[in-house]
Parts: structure tokens; C-alpha cells; sequence
């Protein structure tokens, strides 16, 4: 049996509701106990989204920035970062369901894929 070694959430398992910025971040009830529990057990964490509203125009860059920022001072420290900038129809490869934002931050925490766990993805 292989030991998860990084767990990768995306941002709707771990925030109560899509922030606009940074005073929206609010966690999800369990969060902060879940990512300690994880830690405390030598589990790395990871944070990875499709960037709200970055393909329609509504977050700039320094927004996304700003809320990655607030969501790591409530539930960090993350060990990776993952945002994956791009629109539905814009054919990339680290949208879900393609696994490029998954292999991309495993290789980051220089985890195997199939050490990774993730929580929370789900196509939009």
C-alpha cells in the first residue's frame, strides 16, 4: 500500500465560498484541524484551483495574489501553490479533467503521483 505523502486540496474543499478578494477568504468548517492533522503526521500540503474568475476577466492577477496570500495566512503554510490561469475553452492541459496542475505540483514537492491524494477537484 503506497503512503499518501501530499495532499493537494482545491480551493472550494478548503474555503466556505468563492472570495472576490482577499476579505471573502473564509475556511471551511474543518479545515484548519483537517491540513494541522495532516501536518502533524508529516503530510505535505498543496492548494490547487482553477483561478476564479481569471478566464472571464473578473480577478486580475493581483487579486488572485492577494487571496492566495489571505488563505495562506488562515490555513497555511501550503508547500505548493498551483493556479491554472486559463478559460474553459482555452484547450490547456492543467484544467480538470487533464492532470497537468496535478503532475505539475506533485514534481514540485518532488512526489510521486501516485503518493498524492486529491481532495475537492472536480470539473466545472
Amino acid at each position: 500500500m503506497t503512503r499518501v505523502r501530499t495532499v493537494l486540496f482545491d480551493r472550494a474543499s478548503i474555503l466556505a465560498e468563492d472570495p472576490s478578494g482577499p476579505d471573502g477568504v473564509r475556511p471551511a468548517p474543518g479545515a484548519r484541524e483537517a491540513l494541522g492533522m495532516l501536518r502533524l503526521h508529516g503530510v505535505r500540503t498543496g492548494f490547487v484551483a482553477l483561478r476564479p474568475g481569471s478566464g472571464h476577466g473578473r480577478l486580475s492577477d493581483a487579486d488572485v495574489r492577494a487571496v492566495n496570500h489571505r488563505v495562506d495566512e488562515l490555513l497555511g503554510p501550503f508547500d505548493i501553490w498551483g493556479v491554472c490561469p486559463h478559460a474553459p475553452d482555452d484547450g490547456c492541459h492543467c484544467r480538470p479533467p487533464e492532470p497537468g496542475l496535478i503532475l505539475w505540483a506533485a514534481g514540485r514537492v518532488c512526489t510521486a503521483p501516485a503518493d498524492c491524494a486529491v481532495v475537492g477537484t472536480a470539473a466545472d
